[in-house]
C-alpha cells in the first residue's frame, strides 16, 4: 500500500479513494484492475483518462504511456491527483467531461465508471471519438446492472445504469469495430455465490475499510481478485469493458 497526501475529499463510493495501509476496498480493487489490464495497450501512447477521479488510474497508465491527460470536473479530485500522482508525463486538467475542449489528439481514450454519470451518452462517446486519432482505441467501462434499483434504493449519482443488452446497443450504435469484455471475479467461490444472494450481502459494503470483519469476509469470499472474460459476460461480469476501435 502507498501513503497518500491528505486532501479533504469524501469517498462516496462513487469518488473512489485508493486504499491505504491496512485497508480493504472491493470496489477500488475492481476499478484498479481494469486500468491494470489496459496498461498493456498504452506503451508509448498519448492517452486521455476522461473522468479520472482521484488519479490512481492515470498513475498506472503513465508507467507505460508516453503521456497521460487526466480530466475531471471536480476541483478537489484534481487537487488530490496533483498532490499524489504528479509525474513528468501526467497532466491533470479540471474540465467537465460533458464538454471536452482540448486541442490535443490522443492515441487512446479511457473512461472507466463514467458513462453512468452522463446525461447524454451518445454526445459523450462522440466527443471521445473526435479526440482520438484514426485507428486509435477507446476503452469504456460501466457496472453490469442487471436490475436497476428504484425509488430510495436507486443510485443518486447515476443517470444511466445498463444491462448487457443496453450497453451493447450503446457501443454498436457508435462503433463499427469493438469487443465487449467483462471484469469478473478471478475464481469461482461457492460461498460467495451463496452469500451474494442473501439480503445482508450489500450491507458489507458499508463496513469501514479497516474493519476486521470486512478483511475476514474479503479473504473468505475472494473479493479482490479479478480477471477479464470474453464469454458469458452478461451473467458473470461485475463491470462491462468495451474495447472500441476508432475506424
Amino acid at each position: 500500500m502507498t501513503s497518500y497526501t491528505k486532501i479533504e475529499i469524501t469517498d462516496t463510493g462513487e469518488r473512489i479513494l485508493p486504499t491505504r495501509e491496512g485497508e480493504i476496498s472491493v470496489v477500488f480493487s475492481r476499478h484498479r484492475y481494469a486500468y491494470e489490464y489496459v496498461q498493456q495497450f498504452v506503451k508509448d501512447k498519448i492517452v486521455i483518462d476522461a473522468g479520472c477521479g482521484t488519479g490512481y488510474g492515470c498513475d498506472i497508465l503513465a508507467k507505460k504511456a508516453q503521456s497521460v491527460y487526466g480530466v475531471d470536473y471536480d476541483s478537489q479530485a484534481i487537487a488530490y491527483c496533483k498532490k499524489n500522482y504528479a509525474a513528468p508525463n501526467i497532466t491533470f486538467v479540471e474540465m467537465d467531461a460533458n464538454s471536452l475542449d482540448l486541442a490535443q489528439r490522443f492515441d487512446i481514450a479511457v473512461t472507466f465508471q463514467v458513462i453512468e454519470h452522463m446525461p447524454n451518452l451518445s454526445k459523450f462517446v462522440q466527443q471521445l471519438k473526435q479526440l482520438v486519432k484514426r485507428n486509435g482505441m477507446i476503452f469504456i467501462s460501466t457496472p453490469n446492472v442487471k436490475q436497476p434499483q428504484k425509488d430510495e434504493r436507486a443510485n443518486p449519482f447515476h443517470f444511466n445504469e445498463m444491462n448487457y443488452t443496453q450497453f451493447l446497443k450503446l457501443i454498436s450504435d457508435n462503433f463499427s469495430s469493438f469487443e465487449i469484455l467483462g471484469v469478473a471475479y478471478a475464481s469461482r467461490n461457492k460461498i460467495r455465490s451463496f452469500v451474494a444472494k442473501l439480503p445482508f450481502y450489500r450491507l458489507g459494503m458499508k463496513l469501514k475499510r479497516k474493519s476486521g470483519l470486512k478483511k475476514i469476509a474479503t479473504r473468505a469470499l475472494d473479493l479482490t481478485s479479478f480477471k477479464i472474460i470474453n464469454l458469458n459476460v452478461e451473467e458473470e461480469s461485475a463491470d462491462f469493458l468495451a474495447v472500441c476501435y476508432n475506424i
